[in-house]
């Protein structure tokens, strides 16, 4: 009788998740998914720090802006309202020149990789450059055939014209150049306060400041670099243009608390609501300081947050052509 051989079984086969994933491969799993988090909080702890050595979040307005204004009403003398708004407009300016790390944006090394100060300082420099100018062109003299100020004049036409990335070797450096200008500035205040110097401005001249600051020449600059589409802006662009927005707002945050405390009419007429609606985007404009700034197109995950600054940004512009409607009222 012829013997039969038993076909062993044939082994199981192991489905992709019943067999052993060597270890060392979810190692590398775990550490990439947990990367990113530990990534942002350490990003976040040093920020935290950095800040504390030289702030990058302006939450409210300077506590020394605030004491200049702080008995400041209607009645006021015109000549001390004009030293207050003067001092105010250069404020920024000068405490971006006496921060912890100096101007900036025309440094070589080390500093100078610290682009997003930089970018806050040519904001700055902006804002302060186009109010000086309707300073000393409107405010500084009676009537349009009037004189302007001379050291005004000097300041807005030579000084802080003044390219902002100049380093002084074989030229006056940006730094030198500033520092003038907030002198001859500061001349014009010591001659407002002796009698000898003019401050005039008028219902009307408020109408024409709240409008020129809303313009195209002025806020509406910083606002189109921020709307530009995407496509147009390099990813190294994206920072450079949310801290020039920046800079160029806290000097007109800094300059409008003033004005407002100088003349309070300019909140009457229905204006409150629009002027405290207006200082809320402006406060979150300039405390606005992400980790990374990224911008994302369409329907990405990822935040877009140039379009927020500028969101940001028509809050202001919108509330304050309203304030500028009901001051024509």
């Amino acid at each position: 009788m012829p013997t039969t051989t038993a076909t062993p079984p044939e082994p199981e086969k192991k489905t992709i998740f019943a067999r052993k994933i060597p270890a060392r491969y979810l190692i590398i799993a775990a550490g990439f998914i947990l990367f990113w988090p530990v990534a942002f909080y350490a990003v976040g702890i040093l920020n935290g720090i950095y800040d504390a050595v030289d702030p990058t979040r302006f939450a409210e307005v300077d506590e020394s802006v605030k004491a200049l204004v702080q008995n400041v009403n209607e009645n006021t003398p015109a000549p001390e309202k004009g030293a207050i708004l003067a001092e105010v407009v250069i404020h920024q300016l000068e405490r971006e020149m006496r921060s912890t790390f100096g101007w900036s944006a025309n440094d070589i090394l080390p500093t100078r990789f610290l682009d997003n100060r930089a970018s806050r300082q040519k904001g700055v420099i902006f804002a302060t450059r186009m109010l000086i100018r309707f300073f000393s062109t409107r405010c500084s003299k009676y009537g349009a055939m009037g004189a302007e100020h001379e050291a005004l004049k000097d300041a807005r036409e030579k000084r802080l014209v003044y390219a902002e990335d100049v380093w002084g070797f074989f030229h006056s450096s940006t730094e030198s150049e500033y520092q003038k200008g907030i002198d001859l500035v500061r001349r014009y205040e010591k001659e407002l306060a002796a009698g000898t110097a003019v401050f005039n401005l008028r219902s009307d001249d408020i109408y024409d400041l709240l409008t020129y600051i809303t313009g195209r020449e002025f806020l509406d600059q910083p606002m189109g670099l921020l709307i530009q589409s995407g496509e147009d802006v390099s990813f190294s662009e994206e920072d450079d243009r949310i801290y020039y927005a920046q800079g160029a707002m806290l000097v007109v945050r800094d300059f409008l608390f003033a004005l407002v405390k100088c003349y309070p009419s300019i909140g009457q007429k229905g204006g409150e609501e629009n002027l405290k609606e207006a200082f809320r985007a402006m406060d979150k404009i300039c405390s606005f300081d992400p980790p990374f700034v990224v911008e994302g197109s369409h329907d990405s995950m990822l935040a877009d947050h140039r379009g927020k600054m500028a969101r940001y940004y028509i809050t202001v512009i919108s509330r304050l052509n309203d304030v500028t409607q009901s001051v024509n009222r």
